[in-house]
């Protein structure tokens, strides 16, 4: 073999050797690059996740302070001290990259067979809201991701089943609240309310007697009847 077929086969050699050093090194920057970007969106969902947690409590906060703020809409939230409250349409945090919205809805139950909650076709449940705190970042500038979570607070203390939590002495008929006292008096069911006029807006009635069957009867609660 001549001088210069060995010399063009040793460049062949080489470049192909180059080649596959190329391919290897591009590959092993790819899987690097590739669990950097894993370990980052891990590290921010987890803040992502911590700030939608703490929506959710600072909403339980205010609600804490009065059942009135938890009005349907969309909110941001602020802290003063200690002190929690609805700022804006949303916040963000610290850093400025996550962005949480506060969303306060409406449910309704099915009052008449279970009490459960329905997506339709069932009794709005002026003591229940529906909490959901979405916060979104740019995890690239063309990829934008999201975590939310959501919850259910109830006006806890109004009522002992139905809008909120079974709670305080049990009355002597053996319900919990004045769905049975109602049903007794031949309505479709009950639920405890703010008030007479509240009971009257929605299209109830208050039977008094009913009252003792609602947690806080000394600050308005009333037995709402209805059909």
């Amino acid at each position: 073999m001549s001088t210069k077929s060995k010399s063009g086969q040793s460049i062949i050699e080489i470049i192909v050797a180059v080649s596959i050093l190329i391919i290897i090194a591009a590959t092993s920057v790819s899987a690097i690059l590739g669990s950097f970007s894993t370990t980052r969106l891990a590290e921010e969902e987890t803040q992502a996740a911590l700030i939608a947690v703490e929506g959710l409590e600072a909403v339980q906060s205010i609600r804490n302070q009065d059942w009135s703020n938890l009005a349907t809409g969309t909110y941001g939230l602020s802290n003063s001290g200690s002190l929690w409250s609805f700022s804006g349409s949303s916040d963000t945090d610290s850093s400025n990259k996550f962005t949480r919205t506060i969303t306060i809805s409406d449910i309704q139950r099915d009052f008449i067979n279970s009490g459960d909650i329905v997506d339709s076709d069932g009794t709005l449940d002026l003591e229940t809201k529906k909490i959901t705190s979405t916060v979104v970042w740019d995890f690239t500038s063309a990829r934008q991701n999201t975590v939310e979570m959501t919850s259910l607070l109830t006006h806890w203390q109004l009522s002992r089943k139905y809008g909120g939590i079974s709670a305080g002495p049990q009355p002597n008929i053996g319900s919990e609240d004045c769905f049975i006292f109602c049903q007794a008096e031949g309505y479709t069911y009950g639920l405890c309310q703010t008030g007479v006029s509240v009971c009257s807006a929605s299209g109830g009635t208050n039977i008094p007697q009913g009252n003792q069957y609602c947690r806080n009867e000394a600050q308005g609660a009333t037995c709402c009847c209805k059909n």
